[in-house]
């Protein structure tokens, strides 16, 4: 059953049972700590504490890694810091922790000797130990002074092993809670990508775009968004992922992807293409290349068909965009999976083949890439659809204009 578009949560219509959905990522995190071996995750990962826990490490607090989130495969997790000053209040806002919320011990990248992170190592400890988890790996994950903190906890006589994969496998699978939460999230991109196309006359500059496509997420309720890509003009080819101050003028392509706009933590990640003013024969012509290559591409999306088979629909050598090697054009056609992290499992570009042995399964997320342009030429065009895997092919989560290039009047 598919859900409702509201962002409300009312008493008469069914839409994102929350508690629902943290009781599925615990399980699922549970599930994979038990596969990879692992008796207790550390993560300072801030959508990984989200998965976990269900609370939110805002952006500028996530620098310091003094937040993080302790996770015993047989217990509940447990939470140091994150948005109050006091762990009381947040005991009283979150009752799924069950009272299990602290101050921070301290800071793993502001300290850089085991004397120094001891406050952390001894937490770690305590709730190992608690869970007779003693003999079992602690998993790291998130953490940039991993080898610092795998030696404090050998010295205390523990095993640290890297938690990445773990978790990265672990939210692979969505719920359909989680795919409702996407879903808003591209529900979201859509309205800021029409104030958008309503914005772009001559004269207007990159930045300022993105200014009024983040004023329009924020009004729906986004918890943070991302920098958009924003190229316009010659940027667009080779094309620049980041924004600028440049005016736009008539006849220029503009390439916008808003990626990393995050509901309840989940992102879309969607790029459209723009004109200022009438396209011309040729960009269309160019436009129609990049979106039948995307969709050619989608069409090997299903349960159970290889990942690396959408590369069947894309070109067959690089020379394509004028190149001689593969890892010239990887970012020119790209499948990812798409979640509370921007870029998950599965993973697929040419130049590296990643998880070329994976297949597609029901209740992945998946993000589709394409750009093309001629090669020395003055523009280019990026596209993108976010889609969830079916059992019989893919649920297009992405709605806004995809079959010709996106006219804006002047």
């Amino acid at each position: 059953m598919k859900l409702g578009f509201g962002t409300n949560a009312t008493d008469r219509l069914e839409g994102i049972n929350y508690e629902r959905m943290r009781g599925y990522r615990l399980e699922r995190t549970r599930a994979m700590m038990r596969k990879h071996g692992i008796g207790t995750i550390v993560t300072w990962e801030a959508w990984d504490m989200r998965y976990i826990a269900a609370v939110y490490a805002t952006v500028p607090c996530r620098w310091f890694e003094s937040q993080f989130v302790i996770l015993p495969v047989n217990g509940d997790p447990h939470v140091y810091g994150m948005t109050s000053f006091s762990p009381y209040v947040m005991r009283e806002e979150m009752p799924w922790l069950k009272g299990k919320i602290f101050a921070s011990p301290g800071s793993t990248k502001m300290n850089n000797t085991v004397e120094g992170i001891e406050g952390v190592i001894k937490t770690i400890e305590a709730v190992v130990r608690e869970h007779g988890l003693e003999n079992e790996p602690v998993g790291l994950d998130g953490c940039t002074s991993e080898f610092l903190v795998g030696e404090a906890l050998s010295r205390v006589g523990l095993k640290a092993v890297d938690a990445k994969r773990c978790m990265f496998e672990a939210r692979m699978i969505k719920s359909r809670d989680e795919i409702e939460c996407v879903r808003t999230a591209c529900t979201t991109a859509e309205a800021a990508f029409d104030a958008i196309k309503r914005a772009i006359r001559p004269g207007v500059k990159e930045c300022e775009l993105v200014g009024i496509g983040m004023e329009r997420l924020y009004a729906l309720g986004a918890d943070e968004t991302q920098e958009f890509v924003c190229s316009s003009g010659p940027r667009t080819n080779p094309l620049h992922v980041d924004f600028t101050d440049r005016m736009i003028r008539p006849g220029d392509l503009v390439i916008v992807d808003i990626n990393g706009n995050s509901w309840q933590g989940y992102k879309s990640c969607y790029y459209r293409t723009f004109s200022c003013g009438k396209a011309t024969q040729e960009q269309k012509e160019v436009y129609e290349d990049c979106r039948a290559m995307m969709y050619e591409g989608m069409k090997y999306i299903k349960a159970g068909v290889p990942a690396s088979d959408v590369y069947k629909g894309f070109p067959q050598s690089p020379a394509y965009w004028g190149y001689g090697r593969w890892e010239d054009v990887a970012p020119y056609m790209l499948v990812h999976g798409l979640g509370l992290s921007l870029h998950e499992l599965p993973w697929q570009w040419k130049s590296a083949d990643r998880d070329s042995d994976m297949a597609f399964e029901e209740g992945m997320v998946l993000a589709i890439e394409t750009w093309t342009g001629k090669p020395g030429g003055d523009f280019g065009v990026r596209l993108e659809e976010n889609v969830a895997v079916t059992k019989d092919g893919y649920e297009l989560l992405t709605k806004y204009q995809v079959d010709s290039i996106i006219e804006c009047e002047i």
